[in-house]
């Protein structure tokens, strides 16, 4: 979907991989290919506005003198980490949420709006907001890659301003989410998600191609852009996610 009033194009990735069985004479012969999984979002119970950040299920711990929970959603053996503090109504990490809204007018609950509206497939999707917390795997393997777009007030931002820089972003102005894979032996690899760049923003699903990275145990999330003070980026640092594709061989 286009957007007039900035211009937007879609910014593509490349097309997901296609698996297909070994044939009799490969060295695999006779054994059973593994289906990937597919990381769908769809088995947490969200609360009545459509959305979970962690709860009060989680494992306490002290957060600058506050009560906090550490939470996880798993799926396929993959565990992805919630830091929810009750207090502050805060949260960083990996949150759910199925909301249709797009537009972003107060913190709880836009945040958890994406740019589209409703989730690639299914129901359900993952907004990134982290703060060094890291998605593990349960043992190395490929992540073939995932759908991504861009979470409603980061567009806002883009489009109105953040409140903090002036004005809204200009052709000269980006903002990417920096992938890392983390290998078993420590070393890491990186892949660039553009979410805003050249005068147009991430609109809709994007499928990022995550094979670059080699096998990894974990994977985290940061971002980098143009619009920052001395403390760091202005701009809202959220992204969904969805259907995320791994190799568990």
């Amino acid at each position: 979907m286009k957007h007039n009033c900035f211009s937007v194009a879609a910014l593509a990735f490349a097309s997901a991989m296609m698996f297909t069985s070994c044939s009799t004479e490969s060295n695999n012969a006779g054994k059973t290919p593994v289906k990937p999984a597919v990381i769908s979002f769809e088995y947490q119970t969200l609360n009545a506005d459509g959305y979970w950040c962690g709860d009060e299920t989680g494992i306490p711990f002290d957060n600058w003198g506050s009560t906090a929970y550490s939470c996880t959603y798993q799926e396929s053996g993959i565990i992805f980490p919630a830091n929810f503090t009750p207090a502050w109504n805060s949260w960083s990490g990996y949150a759910i949420s199925n909301r249709t809204a797009t537009t972003y007018k107060s913190l709880i609950p836009d945040q958890f709006n994406s740019t589209v509206g409703k989730a690639h497939s299914g129901q359900n999707y993952c907004v990134v907001y982290p703060f060094g917390e890291a998605i593990t795997l349960p043992k190395p393997a490929t992540v073939v890659g995932f759908y991504f777009t861009n979470e409603a007030w980061v567009v806002d931002a883009i489009l109105n301003g953040d409140g903090m820089t002036p004005g809204k972003f200009e052709t000269t102005d980006w903002l990417k989410c920096v992938v890392t894979g983390t290998h078993v032996d420590g070393t890491t690899a990186t892949l660039d998600l553009w979410l805003a760049k050249d005068g147009t923003y991430v609109s809709d699903w994007q499928w990022a191609d995550l094979t670059v990275l080699g096998k990894v145990e974990s994977l985290s999330f940061y971002f980098e852009g143009t619009k920052k003070n001395s403390w760091g980026l202005t701009t809202p640092t959220y992204l969904c996610i969805d259907d995320m594709t791994i190799q568990l061989d």
